[in-house]
């Protein structure tokens, strides 16, 4: 595994490099002093873990954290010199948590539980791949109709239509948001809307399509604007454009 070193403390830095350069099963992708500098790195190095100090100048570990989404996002494993922080850095999904001094044995722990996630996700694609293949060898189609192929970490990843939530317009990209995970596909939102059954999905603004099935209530805002909420929490916002499609669509799901 390749393995980015954030902390802007030399001596803290400096003691997991050793501890890694007797490890030869990893091997240390760089170093970052902040988190400006870590967000930089992992863009252009793209690691398979981030040993990710909390504590920082600037943008600190905890805002990192948050801005790993998506199939390409590094394992985090936190390390800082402050216990209150384990409970939030549970919230944002990180592998492990280790305080300062780092204990050898403590790292080799969380770098194992790295090793069995990343492991896990490539299971998850390649088991993606052979359901689709046993559905083209069956002759239902399933495969090409049912789901879209997204890159992963270790591959191309199969993602079911039905988990989508919402499909939100990244740039030349679309962010594909299913439940506790988000894919970033190369494909445009108006390609991305003839390849979703208008049964279920519905677009709602320029930028963002949602599935009709996560839709728990609609609501205002202080300026007259319209939002939808879905069954995840996430608030979606309308465009006015948008708003006659969405009533019709809300009557017809309350029929």
């Amino acid at each position: 595994m390749r393995i980015l070193i954030v902390d802007d403390e030399r001596l803290a830095s400096r003691r997991l490099e050793v501890l890694l350069a007797r490890r030869p099963q990893y091997e240390i992708a760089g170093v970052a002093r902040d988190g400006d500098e870590a967000m930089e790195m992992i863009a252009a190095l793209r690691p398979d873990v981030v040993l990710l100090d909390i504590h920082m100048p600037g943008t600190d570990g905890l805002l990192v954290s948050r801005q790993l989404n998506g199939p390409d996002a590094p394992a985090v494993i936190f390390v800082t010199a402050y216990s209150h922080h384990a409970a939030e850095a549970f919230e944002e999904a990180a592998v492990d948590y280790l305080l300062k001094p780092v204990k050898p044995e403590r790292l080799d722990t969380a770098l194992a539980r790295a090793r069995s996630l990343l492991r896990l996700q490539d299971a998850q694609s390649r088991i993606g791949e052979l359901e689709t293949v046993i559905d083209a060898l069956r002759g239902n189609g399933t495969g090409a109709d049912d789901a879209l192929w997204v890159k992963g970490r270790e591959g191309m990843v199969r993602v079911p239509k039905r988990t989508i939530d919402w499909v939100e317009a990244e740039g030349d990209y679309v962010r594909l948001h299913c439940r506790d995970r988000s894919w970033l596909h190369r494909d445009t939102l108006t390609a991305m809307e003839s390849l979703l059954d208008e049964r279920m999905f519905m677009r709602v603004h320029r930028s963002a399509i949602v599935n009709k099935q996560r839709i728990t209530m609609s609501s205002t805002t202080e300026h007259g604007g319209r939002l939808v909420h879905l069954d995840n929490g996430q608030i979606v916002r309308v465009g006015r454009s948008y708003e006659g499609a969405l009533r019709t669509a809300l009557s017809q799901i309350a029929d």
